[in-house]
């Protein structure tokens, strides 16, 4: 008679019963990493259309603006960068606001978030950011057009420390990230 070698059933059912504990116990630090994945790759999405835009501007010699929008087709002032945005060509800047016009080419357009990640137009009510020929933020009036944008995550996986980033951009056109701290699972904007 031949010896036959495997698992026995107790053994299987045992070996089944630690994978789900120890996979039970992972679980939470998974939830953090993607919350943290997803709060970084929306933040760094956000500022290489920013920094592309700027290169464009300087490039071109010409205005070139990322604005909110709901439709990833024209500008919007109402919600929150969360929406989308786009990055357009803005050879007139006509108007108080910024405006995709039928002689602009829109050049980005970045859809919704799909990560439960909130992008909150802060210091400054940035729904739009322009850039000049000189590669500085500005108003489509022409004043400065330095402020914050928060982007945060009200994921419970991530603590109060961890939660957000500001991304500051300053009169001259560039962009510095901050990550504040204790900010609230509701990610306040700050005043």
């Amino acid at each position: 008679m031949k010896n036959l070698y495997g698992f026995s059933l107790i053994e299987l059912l045992v070996v089944i019963g630690i994978v789900a504990v120890l996979a039970a116990l992972a679980v939470p630090s998974f939830q953090g990493m993607i919350a943290a994945s997803n709060l970084t790759s929306t933040t760094n999405d956000l500022i290489a259309t920013f920094g592309r835009a700027r290169s464009d501007a300087i490039r071109r010699g010409k205005r070139v603006t990322v604005c909110m929008s709901a439709d990833s087709a024209q500008c919007t002032t109402t919600g929150d960068w969360s929406q989308g945005w786009i990055m357009f060509n803005d050879d007139d800047h006509s108007g108080a606001s910024a405006n995709v016009d039928t002689t602009d080419e829109t050049i980005t357009a970045i859809s919704p978030a799909l990560t439960n990640t909130i992008i909150i137009k802060t210091k400054g009510s940035m729904p739009y950011v322009s850039y000049g020929a000189d590669g500085q933020a500005k108003l489509m009036n022409g004043g400065s057009g330095a402020g914050t944008i928060r982007v945060c995550s009200p994921s419970s996986a991530l603590t109060n420390d961890t939660r957000a980033r500001d991304i500051k951009i300053n009169w001259v056109g560039r962009v510095n990230i901050e990550k504040p701290a204790g900010v609230a699972a509701t990610c306040p904007a700050p005043t």
